[in-house]
């Protein structure tokens, strides 16, 4: 059951994303745009140079930034729910398809040599859509806010798959 108190975690949450989208959406209008028909070298460049954009604006970001003090509680309560029952086995398979051992961090680059994680639905539901400059994804349990255009790791929650 979701409580006021879960409401309010949710709306800070949804204002953190979006005052993070508004930094995204600065760095990138002062990079200028990629040519309709960009190369994928002239991708990898517009996608480095956001990311080094994205992180010198957000220089002195920390983890629990955006997902705030209280998320992380929050997203295990969550998790703990999908993660149980008959599901459970199939759900980890999906994510955990590719193991790695890749320990994200706030502001830093995805890992290129890492696939992005695979988020089945049951738990994409489950937790606030987001603006398409973010998503979710897991490296290992650790659930990330990934900003995808600057393939930069814009918050986590460690472990916040159940073991």
């Amino acid at each position: 059951a979701t409580t006021d108190k879960d409401t309010q975690i949710f709306d800070e949450f949804k204002k953190r994303v979006h005052e993070y989208v508004v930094v995204h959406q600065k760095v990138e209008s002062s990079i200028g745009k990629l040519p309709a028909k960009a190369t994928p070298q002239q991708i990898d460049t517009f996608q480095r140079e956001l990311g080094k954009g994205v992180v010198a604006a957000r220089a002195n970001a920390k983890q629990g930034d955006i997902f705030g003090p209280d998320a992380a509680a929050w997203i295990h309560r969550l998790f703990n729910s999908v993660f149980s029952g008959p599901s459970r086995a199939r759900l980890r398979k999906e994510i955990m398809d590719e193991p790695h051992p890749a320990v994200p961090a706030v502001n830093a680059r995805y890992p290129d040599d890492v696939p992005l994680s695979t988020m089945p639905p049951d738990v994409l539901k489950v937790l606030p859509k987001l603006e398409e400059e973010i998503e979710y994804r897991f490296i290992g349990r650790h659930l990330i806010l990934l900003d995808p255009h600057a393939h930069v790791v814009v918050d986590l929650v460690p472990n916040a798959m159940p073991a």
